[in-house]
């Protein structure tokens, strides 16, 4: 692996290899933004609650289990880079159950990039996913990490997602120029739009 110094020309070469790579391994679309246009806000995950969510109480990776927002704003004042990328999926699956599926890809693209980082020196990167990682993951088992003693199945793989710790994604995606769409269970597949997942690396 070849390592990347910190010089400002080694970081911005490294961002677009991270760049380059994240699409080859199945990412649509990618952003280089700076971690200060990341919108943390505690109420996101208030929105866990009503209605409530698949995963919410039930992995390590979700409220109120994950990081706290506060926390997590924190946590950006230590990066300055992060890459946010996207995946392309239709609303007829979003509907689905072969959503998690899709929601898997996302999860692995995240940890495949948090690893390419940190082996090349970036030892901080932290990686955040979409949706929660108990129905990807472990939908026919209790969250292993909140049994005392236990840790999570699949520790290379499952992350928080960006909603969990209090990123406001539609807000992110419209600042990086990316059109979204809510889409809920109540929605029509043949009359909604197609959706998008997004994932992010904070570079460190």
């Amino acid at each position: 692996m070849i390592q990347f110094g910190g010089t400002m020309d080694n970081i911005k070469q490294f961002l677009n290899t991270l760049e380059a790579n994240a699409r080859d391994i199945g990412a649509s679309d990618v952003k280089i933004i700076s971690t200060t246009a990341i919108p943390v806000e505690d109420e996101i995950i208030e929105l866990c609650k009503e209605p409530l969510c698949e995963g919410y109480g039930k992995s390590i990776h979700c409220p109120p289990h994950a990081m706290k927002p506060k926390r997590f704003r924190a946590l950006l004042t230590q990066y300055e880079n992060a890459v946010v990328f996207k995946i392309e999926v239709l609303s007829k699956i979003l509907l689905s159950n072969e959503r998690f599926n899709e929601f898997r890809k996302i999860y692995e693209i995240a940890a495949w990039l948090e690893a390419f980082a940190k082996a090349a020196g970036f030892s901080k990167s932290k990686g955040f996913a979409a949706g929660s990682c108990k129905p990807v993951f472990c939908p026919e088992y209790q969250c292993q990490a909140l049994i005392d003693g236990k840790i999570c199945r699949y520790p290379d793989e499952a992350r928080p997602s960006m909603e969990a710790v209090g990123t406001n994604v539609f807000k992110l995606v419209k600042a990086v120029g990316w059109e979204i769409h809510k889409i809920t269970e109540n929605s029509d597949p043949e009359s909604v739009q197609d959706g998008i997942l997004v994932g992010m690396l904070l570079v460190g």
